[in-house]
């Protein structure tokens, strides 16, 4: 139903989450929902997207949702058939920006864009941003 709506974009959460780090009494796979949601979206032709639902600043969230993003691993030859429209980090707080954790989410950020060279990554026009990528 979405594929028919010029412009949509199916977003999901809790990217992030891993099956061994859920309650085995609620009986919840976290992992096989991301994949099973996002797999309909790129089988029906709509653009999908995540995000995360946790605050979580640890290299195993940023890897999961990496393995999300990517689930045929980096594509050097161009735009992946399956790949995240977007994806948005919830909660930019202190905690994340303190010491190792921010460390962690740069190297995240930057595995995030390994295989985007492309226009897509293009700056809006007009847009400056107010600290120097340097800086960060």
């Amino acid at each position: 139903m979405l594929a028919r709506h010029d412009g949509a974009v199916l977003n999901f959460t809790c990217a992030e989450m891993r099956n061994s780090e859920q309650a085995e009494e609620a009986m919840s796979a976290p992992e096989e929902l991301v994949q099973q949601v996002l797999s309909a979206g790129w089988r029906e032709g709509t653009e999908v997207a995540c995000e995360n639902a946790l605050p979580r600043y640890d290299r195993r969230a940023y890897n999961q949702m990496l393995k999300n993003a990517r689930p045929n691993g980096v594509d050097l030859g161009g735009v992946p058939a399956r790949r995240l429209a977007a994806v948005t980090y919830l909660r930019l707080t202190d905690q994340l920006l303190a010491g190792n954790k921010y460390r962690a989410f740069k190297t995240f950020v930057r595995k995030m864009h390994a295989d985007q060279a492309s226009p897509v990554l293009a700056p809006l026009a007009g847009y400056e941003p107010v600290t120097s990528y340097d800086v960060l």
